[in-house]
């Protein structure tokens, strides 16, 4: 395994590039899902299999690269129990807890919760990766919660059964980013991608079963199928740009610039039914956003500029391999 290198801060932005698309995507992935999840009953069912097509397309460079099959080879037992543990916490068991958690809460709980996922993975990379944030960055991370639940009905917060679902598996979620930097300081990306997403969704797919509902499965529409393969795909994206993001620079900008994905999924939500009136399927709705709306999209841009301009100007260092991004991703 190579030693951990100092980054060029070339390569430190190159990561906010691929954390920029990582939100577009995320963006679109919250839309799309947004009509993908109406049409399963069971949104763990819906997620699971999703996610084992992300599993399933990661496990491809493993058949058709020697060079990745003997990595996993090389792998010490310490490596094989944190790569494990990947899975747990990251690739199945938050998963869920936070399907389990909507269940028991509030929407909003739930969102207010999930939104403070890049502040616990800004902390647990200080006291676990040695990351330096100062207060500017810290400033800026702030005005990012503070723009992302603007406009949240405070008032249909319930902090019940269902809250603390939700709250630890953004907690494990969280520390599966820290955990993942810390293994991609000696493995490839490709490796702990999928030992997060494979074997994750393989004891996702465990669970689904062990509860009774994997036998769904086969009464799933032509429907419900392109939408599980479509989002898959998306999914896939998401994974991987994620991971390069993770990999080329910190784990709090990493996580910190997706966060800002609510710019996108706003932009969508306001521009479908324009360009559906405007193509003739549709009729034309005009979308206002409530005043807070507006401000919390504001801050939260705001907030975006100026954590990529302070990581920009500083190149803060990170740990990097030396494959290409072709090889990182199993392509070469």
């Amino acid at each position: 395994m190579s030693a951990p290198q100092s980054t060029t801060q070339g390569n430190t932005r190159r990561g906010y590039y691929y954390a920029g698309l990582n939100a577009v995507i995320s963006g679109f992935a919250v839309f799309i899902n947004s009509y993908g999840v109406k049409l399963f009953s069971d949104s763990t069912l819906y997620t699971t299999l999703k996610n084992a097509v992300v599993g399933i397309a990661l496990l491809i460079p493993l058949v058709m690269f020697s060079s990745r099959r003997a990595e996993w080879g090389k792998l010490r037992p310490k490596q094989w129990a944190l790569l494990l543990l990947l899975a747990v916490i990251g690739g199945s068991v938050p998963y869920a807890l936070f399907f389990r958690g909507l269940q028991l809460t509030t929407p909003v709980t739930s969102s207010l919760i999930n939104h403070a996922q890049f502040l616990i993975v800004a902390l647990l990379a200080i006291l676990l990766l040695g990351e330096r944030i100062g207060p500017l960055m810290w400033g800026a991370l702030l005005l990012l919660l503070v723009g992302t639940t603007l406009g949240l009905n405070i008032q249909a917060v319930r902090w019940n059964e269902g809250a603390s679902l939700v709250a630890l598996s953004t907690l494990l979620f969280a520390t599966a980013v820290v955990l993942a930097k810390f293994l991609l300081r000696d493995l490839s990306t490709q490796t702990v991608m999928t030992a997060k997403m494979s074997i994750g969704s393989l004891f996702l797919l465990g669970y689904v079963a062990y509860t009774g509902r994997l036998g769904a499965v086969a009464t799933l529409s032509l429907t419900q199928w392109a939408f599980v393969l479509g989002t898959g795909l998306i999914l896939l994206a998401f994974t991987v740009t994620a991971f390069l993001a993770l990999r080329y620079t910190t784990a709090t900008a990493a996580t910190a610039i997706p966060a800002a994905a609510p710019l996108i999924t706003t932009a969508l939500v306001v521009a479908t039914p324009l360009i559906t009136a405007a193509l003739g399927i549709g009729v034309q709705q005009q979308i206002k956003l409530a005043p807070m709306d507006q401000l919390g999209l504001t801050l939260t841009a705001i907030a975006l500029i100026a954590i990529i301009a302070l990581g920009w100007r500083r190149g803060l260092g990170v740990w990097q391999g030396r494959e290409s991004v072709s090889q990182e991703v199993g392509l070469a």
